[in-house]
């Protein structure tokens, strides 16, 4: 079984505090985890396997100062808060890309049950709030510093994760209420590593949850995002690692797409 008591002192977790399985608990296990561990696609960008056991996630996040995207996020977070008494498992979704639908069921978040209610969690996609969204029969807003978010039932197994924008409910992913194992993704994991049609292959992503917003690098700009605007800071071949290590504490890292030609 995995010690993750390495990964509470990296995260600060309040082990005194916080240890009964309810929503302050979960709530806060979400909120230190994602304002200290990025959603990133490097091992993708530099044709590396993603991380999927619970080691190979210690070893990024807590001597890497990384983290990864939804199949590694979620899966190691699922699997810490199991080992912690939490009643939770794996669900797909599908994303909206605003163009049309991502692969079907190529997303993974989680359901995390406490007494008789569902919550939605979700520390692998790269705008959420830092903390659990309730499933309910009337939708609960959440606020957070980067917006309103909520998730609704659409049928009595179907939920849109929404956020608000330009003064209405946009969806960010639809997702099926049925437990999943890391084997039911194996198509979206193989089309999000290797597929051109795939935007974790075509385009690096790394973003983390700050106390002000968000801050997110990609490979053309840095962009802090703040209640007041975004400020956006061009990434070159020559400052990549400084903002890197600046903005995300990742440090003695090499990208592909910084250095091809």
């Amino acid at each position: 079984m995995t010690n993750f008591k390495q990964l509470e002192d990296y995260l600060n977790i309040n082990t005194e505090k916080y240890h009964d399985n309810n929503l302050k608990t979960l709530n806060h296990y979400i909120y230190q985890y994602v304002i200290n561990v990025p959603f990133e696609n490097i091992n993708v960008q530099n044709k590396l396997p993603i991380a999927l056991d619970d080691e190979a996630m210690l070893q990024k996040i807590i001597t890497e100062q990384r983290g990864g995207f939804c199949y590694e996020q979620n899966r190691f977070f699922h699997s810490w808060i199991t080992a912690k008494g939490f009643d939770a498992y794996m669900i797909s979704a599908t994303i909206n890309t605003g163009n049309g639908w991502a692969l079907e069921g190529s997303h993974m978040a989680l359901i995390v049950q406490i007494n008789q209610d569902k919550y939605l969690v979700d520390v692998g996609y790269a705008d959420v709030p830092k903390q659990a969204m309730p499933l309910r029969n009337k939708p609960e807003v959440i606020e957070d510093v980067n917006g309103y978010f909520q998730a609704t039932w659409i049928d009595s197994q179907t939920i849109d994760m929404c956020k608000y924008k330009d003064e209405s409910w946009e969806i960010q992913y639809r997702a099926i209420d049925k437990a999943q194992s890391i084997n039911d993704f194996k198509e979206g994991i193989q089309f999000n590593q290797y597929d051109t049609h795939s935007i974790f292959v075509n385009k690096l992503i790394v973003s983390k949850a700050k106390l002000y917003g968000r801050v997110t690098l990609s490979n053309n700009h840095l962009t802090i995002t703040k209640q007041d605007g975004k400020e956006k800071i061009p990434v070159t071949q020559s400052n990549y690692q400084t903002l890197l290590k600046k903005y995300f504490g990742i440090e003695n890292i090499t990208l592909l797409p910084f250095e091809k030609g």
